[in-house]
Parts: structure tokens; C-alpha cells; sequence
């Protein structure tokens, strides 16, 4: 029986374990990317959701002010309509920034958000499931 004993140079095996490392630290700097991403897209979800519940705080506690307001003018005690008008107003603006919050939530979930009624749609629609239109892509 023959035994056949190859040897490799040196500087190849080198070469190939240097490629080896560098395939390898491509590949984490890859892995370590995505998962900045992914923590990125979470913090952004947070950050959003907690602002959506602080305006629902808000506007809880500025319909709780007009309630006591129009209370008191039952009562007896006139409100200042100039005043409930620029609560009411203002409850407006943050109805508005909830539902801007709201969408970009909807989105950084995956959602196809209606162009015609603002409703979040799951991402293989074609027409929106409230409205009946066109879903865009882009």
C-alpha cells in the first residue's frame, strides 16, 4: 500500500485562512448592519407609540377642561367661548398629529397606507380594504 503525502505551501494556506477572515468580518459588519437597522426601525416604533399615547393624554385632559367648562355654564356660570373654541382647536391639532403618527406607524409595521382614506392595508393588497381604491406602491 502507497500512501501519496501532498503538501501545500505555506503561503497558500495562509492566503485561503486570510480570505476566510475577511469573508467572515464581511459577513458580521452584514449581520451587524441589519441588526442596527432592525434596532433603529424598534426605537423609531417606540418613540412613536409613546407620542401617541402622551397626545392622547393631552387631549383627554383638554376635553376634560371643556367639559367642566360647559358643567359650569349649565351651573350657571358662563364659559368663555373664545376659550372653548381654542381648546377645541388645539384638540384638533393634536387629533392631527395622532393620526400623522399613526400612519407612519402603520408603515414602519409594513402597511400600505390608502392614499384616499388614510386606513392601513396589509402589504399584498392591491385596493384598499376600506375604500375600495387603488393601493400605490410607491
Amino acid at each position: 500500500m502507497k500512501f501519496k503525502i501532498t503538501v501545500y505551501p505555506l503561503r497558500s494556506v495562509l492566503q485561503r485562512a486570510g480570505d476566510a477572515a475577511l469573508d467572515a468580518a464581511a459577513a458580521l459588519r452584514e449581520g451587524a448592519s441589519a441588526v442596527e437597522r432592525r434596532a433603529d426601525e424598534v426605537l423609531s416604533r417606540l418613540r412613536l407609540e409613546r407620542e401617541v399615547h402622551d397626545l392622547k393624554e393631552e387631549i383627554g385632559l383638554q376635553m376634560r377642561a371643556v367639559g367642566e367648562m360647559m358643567y359650569a355654564s349649565h351651573k350657571g356660570r358662563p364659559a368663555d367661548s373664545e376659550q372653548v373654541q381654542e381648546i377645541l382647536e388645539y384638540v384638533d391639532g393634536l387629533h392631527e398629529e395622532m393620526e400623522a403618527h399613526r400612519r407612519e406607524l402603520e408603515t414602519l409595521r409594513g402597511l400600505l397606507i390608502c392614499s384616499d382614506c388614510g386606513e392601513g392595508n396589509s402589504a399584498g393588497s392591491l385596493y384598499c380594504q376600506n375604500c375600495g381604491k387603488p393601493l400605490s406602491r410607491g
